[in-house]
């Protein structure tokens, strides 16, 4: 297992499989139009990685950076690579990628009324089994509300949004900002 991150492109052929694992991984509500984000792509601090074994196509990863800090956007592994050790291999490899670097990410809730709790609970087990921890932080959009986890450091919420402003420019983000809060304020 030698896992690669290579950047997308619209010509790759790949393109059609992302954007396919793209759709069918994430609810509506939570997912940017392609074409914005292939565009964002271009920017120096977005990464939209496609996870190669081999020359085996396996998934992808979206990722923000703004100085020491990266946010994991988006990842998600093909159906048919999923229980094969991948994702865990794949968040390695985004720490090797920015050694330095704090890294973040949202999951849902762990809420014990939510329709899908025991999908949740086990999101959230594996991402501690990676290295991750709960940053007391919460994230919440129009439509949900979003554990953020950490790697390699504690993250202050002004850092955060500083990252979410610098990706949706001041206007975008005036608008669909984002409240983030420690969960103890909740």
């Amino acid at each position: 297992m030698s896992l690669k991150l290579e950047p997308l492109t619209k010509n790759q052929s790949e393109f059609a499989k992302v954007k396919e694992l793209y759709y069918g991984s994430f609810p509506k509500n939570e997912r940017i139009p392609m074409n914005l984000l292939m565009w964002k792509a271009k920017r120096a601090f977005v990464d939209f990685l496609v996870i190669y074994d081999e020359d085996e196509y396996i998934g992808f990863t979206y990722l923000i950076t703004h100085k020491n800090l990266t946010y994991v956007l988006y990842i998600a592994i093909d159906g048919n690579a999923r229980s094969k050790g991948y994702g865990g291999r794949a968040l390695a490899k985004i720490k090797e990628k920015y050694p330095d670097n704090r890294i973040i990410l949202n999951i849902e809730v762990v809420d014990e009324t939510a329709d899908n709790y025991a999908q949740r609970a086990t999101r959230r087990k594996f991402y501690v089994r990676n290295g991750y921890e709960g940053s007391t932080y919460l994230y919440q959009d129009r439509w949900s509300l979003y554990e953020v986890m950490v790697q390699g450091g504690k993250v202050q919420i002004d850092e955060f949004y500083a990252l979410l402003e610098n990706f949706a420019g001041a206007l975008l983000f005036s608008v669909f900002k984002p409240h983030i809060t420690s969960s103890a304020e909740m």
